[in-house]
C-alpha cells in the first residue's frame, strides 16, 4: 500500500509517457493532429511535437516535488496529506498520458 502513496507512481507516468513518445515516434506520419474540436482534428503540427507531452509529464512532477512547491498546494485553502497530494498529482499526470495516447491513436487512424 506504500507503492500506491508514493511518488513513484508520478515518475512511472512519466516514463511510461517518455516510452510512448519514442515507440510511437518510429510510427507516426510527418503531420498529426494536435487540436481537437468535437472529436476531429483541426490543428496538425510535426511528429516531433509528440514530445511535448513527456516534457510537460517530467517538469509536473519535478515541480510537484520540490518542498515550497508541495507546501504551497497543501496548505493554500484546504490542508492535504501527503496521500491526497500524490493522489492529485497522479491524477494531472494521467490525464496528460490519456491526452498523449489519444493523439497518437487519432494519428495512427
Amino acid at each position: 500500500m506504500r507503492f500506491l502513496n508514493s511518488r513513484k507512481i508520478a515518475w512511472g507516468i512519466c516514463i511510461v509517457g517518455c516510452l510512448a513518445a519514442v515507440i510511437s515516434l518510429l510510427f507516426l506520419p510527418d503531420l498529426i493532429p494536435m487540436h481537437f474540436s468535437n472529436g476531429v482534428a483541426d490543428d496538425f503540427s510535426g511528429k516531433i511535437q509528440i514530445f511535448l507531452f513527456p516534457v510537460l509529464e517530467v517538469f509536473i512532477a519535478w515541480l510537484t516535488g520540490r518542498e515550497k512547491v508541495k507546501y504551497v498546494l497543501t496548505h493554500s485553502k484546504a490542508f492535504w496529506s501527503d496521500v491526497q497530494y500524490n493522489w492529485m498529482i497522479n491524477g494531472v499526470l494521467g490525464f496528460v498520458l490519456v491526452t498523449e495516447f489519444w493523439v497518437i491513436y487519432m494519428a495512427l487512424r
